[in-house]
């Protein structure tokens, strides 16, 4: 039990969790788009297939990420605790665990969903491991750049249920895009400290400049709350959620605007935790809204 626990922290189990949520949102607004149910045999076959493809693809990235990252994450406070560099699991079993997880959960995809999934799937890897990655000590700009994959997940759910994409399904990656560039410049500013110990080049790490954190905060802040509406104009929602989405960016939008007037740690906390708030009070509303609206 206590090795299946630290396997679950190298693969950052609630990464994937979120992974997994954002995921079936894709799936099962891709499946509504065609008029078809979850309650459907073919709709719970394709979605346990997926849930497996997803659960392995994610945490193989994140366990190799974490073996990526092993020298740095020991400098840090707040990682210095994870399983690699406490040595309760080496670094070549970490590296072991990845590749076989990322290449059996794309199998899965690519046998079981479709070409298309696993392609994004693999995208999503990629870009996270090898672009991502190595940015977070190069440029203030991975922030937006993690952005991408970390939005890709949706894109991949409704993949699964439709085989293909279209801007319905690129408006669910900008919402999750837009909505993490807030959320981890806020988190980066309560570490700050801690990145700068770790090398890494996160904005709030390299630079006192707040009006340059905020602008990228509040306006990220107000991109999400527009795109949030967006999925209502393209007929995937209806007033249900676009009442309840317009409240939540509103609130998100006061929050990320009061820094302009008074930029304190207190501030970001607030920011931080309501960022944690929004996300699963709109996806809940999605799916509220769909299920009242038939």
């Amino acid at each position: 039990m206590k090795k299946l626990n630290l396997i679950l922290e190298l693969c950052k189990v609630n990464i994937t969790l979120l992974v997994i949520v954002t995921c079936y949102i894709g799936f099962y607004l891709g499946l509504r788009s065609k008029g078809l149910y979850m309650i459907e045999f073919n709709s719970w076959y394709l979605f346990l297939f997926l849930l497996v493809g997803v659960f392995f693809t994610s945490s193989g990235a994140s366990a190799l990420n974490q073996y990526i990252e092993r020298d740095y994450d020991s400098m840090m406070d707040r990682t210095k605790n994870r399983p690699i560099p406490l040595n309760l699991i080496k670094p070549n079993l970490a590296i072991v665990i990845g590749v076989f997880f990322s290449i059996f959960g794309l199998l899965v995809l690519y046998f079981f969903i479709n070409t298309l999934t696993a392609i994004i799937s693999l995208i999503t890897i990629l870009t996270y491991l090898f672009v991502y990655t190595p940015l977070k000590r190069i440029t203030s700009l991975n922030t937006i750049v993690g952005s991408i994959p970390g939005a890709l997940p949706p894109l991949g759910g409704w993949a699964a249920a439709t085989n293909e994409v279209d801007i319905r399904a690129f408006m669910l990656f900008g919402i999750l895009f837009c909505w993490q560039i807030p959320h981890f410049l806020s988190l980066a500013i309560i570490y700050k400290d801690d990145y700068r110990k770790g090398g890494f080049k996160m904005l709030p790490s390299i630079t006192d400049n707040v009006s340059e954190i905020s602008f990228q905060i509040i306006f990220f802040t107000m991109a999400l709350l527009y795109t949030s509406i967006g999925i209502f104009y393209l007929n995937v929602t209806s007033y249900i959620y676009v009442v309840g989405a317009v409240l939540l960016g509103l609130i998100f939008l006061f929050y990320s605007s009061s820094i302009l007037f008074n930029y304190s740690n207190e501030k970001i906390k607030r920011i931080f935790i309501f960022s944690i708030i929004y996300l699963p009070l709109l996806l809940i509303l999605i799916v509220i809204d769909t299920i009242v609206n038939g």
